[in-house]
């Protein structure tokens, strides 16, 4: 049988990377496609497998794994668990390494983090009832039938969800987006855009025929990811 092929930086592909359990991920800060790639991380899925799961490409998903990797978030088998050093300053154990055109990071959500701990551990992770972000922001406004050709495997009602919802975002102020109170504490807003990311992150429709509707999520889901970042400045004015 044939040697796996070699990743650079990674090895094999057919290795299974692992998460680090020394690392503290509360403590760390990813961009969103970060931790949907640190999600995939279960210890039974080989680089190759990652890969091809993920809609982000082999190239940068790959890029993504040096990085976590770089930073000792995942291990690749025979590596050593070792504990990075922290920040002297700020007492935060660094992030992966980004060139200057990465965009500003958001804290890893909470339900990220269990996700990605119970597949380590082998646990299935625990579903939740969230009402769904597309029916709270819906304004039940008319979806000219043009506007609905593409997107093959989306229900018509999600499509006139998301056409409504794409042409309103930037009239929505970002807790209602989020759907929490304007003073809602860090907790609250996590807990939101974790519930929002299961369901408008792009690559929950991985294989999927979207048509145009793959860039309406995606920018629907930057904006959500902006709204994090007010309310988090806004807080921060406070204090």
């Amino acid at each position: 049988m044939p040697p796996a092929a070699e990743i650079s930086g990674l090895g094999p592909g057919t290795d299974r990377p692992r998460l680090n359990p020394a690392i503290d991920l509360a403590r760390i800060k990813l961009t969103p496609t970060e931790g949907f790639v640190l999600s995939r991380i279960d210890g039974r899925a080989s680089y190759d497998e990652i890969c091809r799961v993920s809609s982000l490409g082999r190239e940068e998903t790959l890029a993504i794994l040096r990085k976590l990797r770089r930073a000792a978030i995942i291990l690749a088998p025979g590596d050593r668990v070792v504990t990075p050093r922290k920040n002297q300053r700020t007492g935060r154990t660094p992030s992966p390494d980004r060139g200057p055109k990465t965009p500003p990071p958001v804290m890893v959500t909470e339900d990220m983090l269990r996700m990605a701990q119970e597949r380590a551990h082998g646990k299935p992770a625990e579903k939740t009832d969230t009402q769904s972000a597309l029916e709270r922001l819906d304004d039940g406004e008319p979806v000219a039938p043009a506007d609905l050709i593409e997107g093959h495997d989306l229900p018509v009602e999600t499509k006139r969800r998301i056409v409504r919802l794409h042409r309103r975002l930037r009239k929505l102020a970002a807790h209602e987006l989020l759907g929490v109170a304007e003073d809602a504490d860090a907790t609250a807003v996590k807990r939101a855009f974790a519930a929002v990311s299961k369901e408008l992150h792009p690559d929950r429709y991985f294989g999927k025929d979207l048509g145009n509707f793959r860039e309406k999520l995606a920018k629907i889901f930057a904006r959500m990811t902006e709204a994090v970042q007010e309310l988090e400045k806004a807080r921060a004015a406070k204090k």
